[in-house]
């Protein structure tokens, strides 16, 4: 390897590492001018993998207004029938959790497929994200060893 070397277009192995990293640094993940946080159930489970009637959601933020955001990750190509499965998590929160604010969801994959693409056209409060993952490596200083006399 290079003194420092990117393995740009790198990928995560499972699902699971996709899920906690996102999980992890949802602050920082851009989501127009607010800020995310995950959410916290009545009985304290957090907002990864959080279980509905209809299965488990990937992650469940909420911004700094108390509008909910659905996240369903895909590790691979984002196929069209993710819609639909995000579209049942939404309805559910919409449903149980937020019946008078705004469910947005996120269907994040490593790409986005032009089927998809038309099909989260005609549905509200969807957004479509691909990811990418930047990894770098650089060798360590070497220790500097003085000698005093």
């Amino acid at each position: 390897m290079d003194e420092e070397e990117s393995l740009e277009g790198a990928e995560f192995g499972l699902e699971a590492q996709l899920r906690d990293f996102i999980a992890h640094n949802v602050k920082s993940i851009p989501f127009g001018s607010k800020s995310l946080k995950l959410h916290i159930g009545e009985n304290g489970h957090s907002g990864i993998e959080f279980p509905t009637g209809v299965g488990p959601i990937d992650i469940l933020a909420v911004d700094e207004e108390g509008s909910f955001v659905v996240f369903e990750l895909k590790l691979g190509r984002g196929p069209d029938k993710a819609l639909g499965q995000l579209a049942r998590y939404m309805g559910w929160v919409k449903a149980h959790l937020s019946p008078t604010s705004d469910v947005r969801g996120v269907i994040v994959a490593r790409s986005i497929d032009e089927k998809l693409r038309y099909a989260a056209k005609v549905v509200p409060n969807v957004l479509l994200m691909e990811y990418t993952v930047r990894f770098d490596l650089k060798e360590a200083a070497p220790i500097v060893v003085s000698v005093s006399g």
